[in-house]
């Protein structure tokens, strides 16, 4: 499936001609530079401007985290995080700036990178608030990092031992006794904190719009929010991949497919080819109960390996799933030539299924084709 199809081209020009004619005059005229790297109006613009850069962007942040998480350098990976910032600035690479920066022992630029992430609306804030408090600490500004880590729990941290054993907050734990009582008081006001946790995943994702397919067109016409690392308790991909292998993975909330008082059905989607210059995602539907523990997976789109089939999947307005999968032909083999560079030359189906969402989530095979569809 190594191919982007025309329709797909024609959205990303679309996409591209969206710029109004002044815009379009600013991007070419516009210098996003080293010295503006931490001036809000200047990255804001830049965010806006820089949109054509942003696969770039994404392809330079992937070898950052490679050199950060997996190879421990961490002032090579800080490197590597501004490059991708300046050929476009996302929240996301300036988090991982921050704590490849808080890493280094750099931390007052670190400040400055997570309150650019902050400045972006990186999410989920709480861990953002906690590694800021962190950064505090490390520079022996107490009031500030107390504050921040309040803040953090407020929002949603919920990891007591880590607050408790952390070694950048060292320097903060040594204040005794304000230490202790501002953590326990920011703790009682939250409740059920796995619960708080949760939740905040779960309004990340937006209702979708039924009836929905998921085919080889269906990212070329939606800009689907990432999904952090902060979040891999809930996304099973991201905790076996957990930066052992190769790091090329990026991935997105897509949506909300069914909200039951039992559980959740929530669309989310993996790119493991990101480090390539195109996006080639597949989906999965997942529900989870009401304190995000995985109860069924199903995939709906796209593939996992290459030699697998190309899957298509379908969600009716009343919500029964189709799924179809496809034996591709292709020009020349898939594992010698790159996706956008092998010509597609025959597509036959192969196999057809039929689901309904069962009263407990999980995801049930029917024998017959649902009458919605025929």
């Amino acid at each position: 499936m190594r191919f982007i199809p025309w329709v797909a081209l024609a959205a990303l020009l679309a996409a591209c001609n969206n710029k109004s004619a002044e815009e379009k005059k600013q991007a070419v005229n516009f210098r996003f530079t080293a010295n503006a790297l931490y001036n809000e109006d200047s990255v804001r613009l830049a965010a806006k401007l820089l949109d054509d850069n942003k696969a770039a962007a994404e392809k330079k942040f992937l070898e950052a985290v490679d050199a950060y998480r997996n190879k421990k350098q961490y002032l090579e990976g800080a490197a590597l995080f501004q490059a991708s910032i300046l050929l476009q600035p996302q929240a996301k690479s300036y988090y991982e700036l921050g704590n490849a920066l808080l890493d280094a022992e750099k931390n007052q630029e670190a400040i400055k990178a997570y309150s650019m992430a902050e400045a972006l609306n990186y999410k989920p804030l709480h861990k953002l608030l906690f590694n800021k408090a962190c950064a505090y600490s490390k520079s022996d500004k107490l009031k500030e990092s107390l504050d921040q880590l309040v803040t953090a729990i407020e929002f949603g941290y919920t990891n007591l031992d880590n607050i408790m054993k952390d070694p950048d907050l060292e320097n903060l734990r040594k204040n005794g006794y304000n230490f202790n009582s501002a953590v326990r008081d920011a703790f009682s006001g939250i409740g059920d904190a796995d619960k708080l946790q949760w939740n905040m995943f779960l309004r990340e994702f937006r209702q979708l719009d039924l009836p929905v397919t998921f085919d080889k067109t269906y990212i070329t016409t939606r800009e689907l929010t990432d999904i952090s690392y902060d979040y891999e308790r809930y996304v099973s991909e991201m905790r076996n991949a957990k930066f052992e292998r190769e790091t090329g993975s990026l991935y997105y909330f897509v949506g909300l497919v069914k909200k039951d008082t039992a559980f959740k059905t929530l669309c989310y989607a993996v790119d493991d080819k990101a480090l390539e210059d195109y996006k080639w995602p597949y989906y999965l539907l997942a529900s989870y109960d009401n304190k995000g523990k995985l109860i069924d997976k199903l995939l709906v789109g796209g593939q996992q390996l290459d030699d697998n089939p190309y899957r298509v999947g379908e969600i009716s307005s009343n919500g029964e799933i189709t799924v179809t999968d496809f034996e591709i032909t292709y020009e020349k083999p898939v594992s010698e030539t790159r996706f956008n560079e092998n010509k597609e030359v025959a597509s036959k189906e192969v196999k057809k299924a039929f689901y309904t969402i069962a009263a407990d989530g999980h995801f049930v095979q029917k024998s017959n084709e649902p009458l919605a569809l025929r």
